[in-house]
């Protein structure tokens, strides 16, 4: 039993990894901060890259970390990508320079707004083909098959509402997306 938990605990443990043994032995610390950089990430992700690496033994280079995350935020802080980041659920870490910070912000909650309304829209359709599996049943009484009725119709008034959001969000997005490709980006 005292073997089991000490297994999962490793393999738990293991999963906190920011990176694999390989990655530390490796040593590429400028490709994996320019990876981080091009992920958005904050420059504190190379505390939690020096506390994976310590348990395997591997020294961690900062300088050539911080000289990766530099580029890699030179391709993550174009105003494109805030709307992409944004699209695929990822909130912005504010990390991009002084002068872009506030619009990039802008422009990935609005992005995100719209991966939310997406999301819902996926919830509320997967709720509307249960109810309506559930409202096939035989043997429902009469009191069930009114709520059930009820329920869909609330159901479809959620998702026409929703579908009207993310109408209107998707326009205000494309007016964001214009008004983006008429600024220079740093």
């Amino acid at each position: 039993m005292k073997i089991a938990g000490v297994i999962l605990l490793s393999v738990l443990l293991a999963g906190c990894a920011t990176l694999s043994r390989e990655q530390c032995q490796q040593g590429d610390w400028y490709g994996i901060g320019m990876d981080d950089g091009e992920a958005g990430e904050r420059t504190s992700r190379l505390e939690q890259h020096a506390r994976a690496c310590a348990e395997y033994g591997a020294p961690v280079d900062s300088r050539q970390y911080l000289a990766g995350h530099t580029q890699g935020l030179r391709e993550y802080c174009r105003l494109d990508n805030a709307f992409a980041t944004g699209l695929e659920g990822r909130r912005y870490q504010h990390v991009c320079p002084p002068e872009i910070d506030a619009v990039f912000d802008h422009y990935n909650r609005s992005a995100y707004e719209i991966y939310l309304i997406k999301r819902e829209l996926d919830t509320v359709e997967n709720q509307i083909t249960d109810t309506e599996r559930r409202l096939r049943a035989k043997d429902l009484s009469d009191d069930s098959r009114r709520q059930l009725r009820y329920d869909l119709r609330e159901l479809d008034r959620r998702y026409d509402r929703l579908r009207n959001d993310l109408y209107a969000g998707e326009r205000y997005l494309d007016d964001l997306t214009d008004e983006a490709r008429s600024r220079r980006t740093p």
